[in-house]
């Protein structure tokens, strides 16, 4: 039920910027109809997900009264070394863009909540789940659970189908040019496929909050950093974020460290 009031909330959050580039926004009785359904679908997700070994531990740990500061924390730093990886991307893929164009930045922010929410449950919680539960049935440990291989040939997967439905509503732009088409595919996968990884090892809520933070501060801060008429905007916003990523970094090798493992 939390999820699915997530997932409604994210699509209200989502209605400004739908505004502002003059998208259909659906009545309410659809909205209605389409958290029904989604509500299905989690459920369906979750049930899988506790048979392969997946599902939402942050939900689960907080209902149980768990303590999960060190969960925040080391969520937020691999949410901020992704962000850092996708700079380049994010200026790329709007490099050509007018700053008289651009939105109010609290727009993009709320409807980054819509994406971080309404795509991790679809591509990670239902699509990847479902493919690592039918490997399952073919690959498993003797205790029943998928095998790595699995995890991996559905975290890939599932990333590639990310990808494409970054691009599948703009082949028919002739504006876009194919190199471009291209770049956003890869790159794209690529990110999914890290999101994937997130939901396998810390869980639907890391995917979900590390896809928010990407998204947020690229559409929040990045882009309009680099629109704006002033460079050293820019170079201070890169700064402070590739400092953050560092420090982040450094974060989680001495929490591995601590642990006995090795990340690096």
């Amino acid at each position: 039920m939390i999820l699915v009031a997530l997932q409604l909330v994210g699509n209200l959050l989502s209605i400004p910027m739908m505004r502002f580039e003059n998208s259909l926004i659906e009545p309410p009785y659809f909205w209605v109809f389409a958290t029904f359904v989604s509500g299905i679908a989690i459920a369906f997700a979750l049930y899988l997900g506790g048979r392969t070994g997946l599902g939402a531990p942050l939900l689960e740990g907080f209902l149980r009264g768990e303590q999960l500061s060190t969960w925040y924390r080391r969520v937020i730093a691999l949410s901020m070394i992704l962000t850092v990886i996708a700079i380049p991307y994010i200026i790329l893929v709007n490099i050509d863009l007018e700053p008289g164009s651009y939105p109010a930045i609290w727009k993009p922010i709320l409807a980054s909540v819509d994406a971080g929410v309404q795509e991790e449950i679809f591509s990670r919680l239902l699509l990847m789940t479902l493919f690592v539960w039918l490997g399952s049935l073919v690959w498993r440990e003797p205790d029943g659970r998928p095998t790595r291989v699995v995890f991996w040939i559905a975290i890939i997967f599932s990333g590639v189908l990310f990808g494409w439905s970054h691009i599948d509503d703009k082949l028919s732009n002739p504006e876009i040019p194919v190199s471009m088409l291209l770049v956003i595919m890869i790159a794209t996968s690529f990110f999914g496929i890290i999101l994937g990884w997130m939901y396998w090892t810390q869980g639907i809520e890391c995917a979900m909050l590390a896809h928010f933070f990407l998204d947020a501060v690229g559409t929040g801060i990045v882009v309009p950093a680099y629109l704006s008429s002033e460079p050293l905007v820019l170079v201070l916003v890169l700064s402070v974020l590739i400092i953050a990523g560092w420090l982040s970094w450094r974060y989680l090798v001495r929490m591995g460290s601590q642990a006995g493992i090795s990340i690096s």
